[in-house]
């Protein structure tokens, strides 16, 4: 009987010795979200990308570590044999399939291309007007942000926005959105997403 409650101690013990520790804790819920959010960001101009080619030295470096690759700011890479490639405004999978195509059309049967991000180049915008915290705004390298996700980051909307009048001035054209069919908007693809050097204003209400 002794033994049989010095076995039960000791196991609740080491069930809540790995508990504490992590062993038994659940992966976070966002996990799946994050990584969606990674693999969808599309490849920009002067982003720092590595590139493998597995098996194959010529275009995985040395000890086939991968080659970096910066793109240029035309949105391209150089490559052997292959010359420059577009890749700017793929996704690294996307970028994958691409180089997978052309090696399979004269050089490699059946290759595996593997395309990561290493480092991305840093994104601005500058969200101005009736906005909390006006100025220049870092945008998340990793994932794309969409207009309202940036003024969200610049603090959100003073007492006096006039949320039926957001300006958005790209390339030196502007548009004009609205709050409220912005956030009815329920295809990912008509969102607003923000690039690089966007200016984002908030106009101030008349009443």
């Amino acid at each position: 009987m002794k033994k049989t409650i010095n076995l039960i101690s000791t196991t609740l013990l080491l069930s809540f010795f790995l508990f504490e520790s992590g062993s038994f804790a659940q992966q976070p819920a966002n996990n799946k979200t994050e990584l969606k959010g990674i693999s969808d960001r599309k490849i920009e101009s002067l982003d720092m990308l590595l590139v493998h080619v597995f098996g194959e030295p010529e275009f995985s470096g040395p000890d086939n570590a991968g080659l970096k690759l910066r793109v240029s700011s035309a949105g391209e890479v150089s490559l052997y044999l292959l010359g420059t490639i577009k890749v700017a405004g793929k996704t690294p999978s996307e970028a994958e399939k691409h180089i997978r195509s052309l090696l399979m059309k004269d050089y490699i049967r059946d290759p595996h291309v593997l395309v990561q991000v290493e480092t991305y180049r840093v994104t601005n915008v500058t969200v101005m007007g009736q906005v909390s915290k006006p100025g220049v705004v870092p945008l998340p390298a990793e994932q794309r942000i969409d207009i309202l996700a940036g003024i969200a980051i610049a603090g959100g909307f003073t007492k006096l926005a006039r949320t039926s009048r957001i300006d958005l001035t790209r390339d030196g054209d502007t548009t004009t959105f609205d709050l409220d069919k912005l956030k009815k908007e329920k295809d990912v693809s008509k969102r607003v997403w923000l690039k690089t050097g966007d200016l984002v204003y908030v106009h101030e209400s008349a009443f």
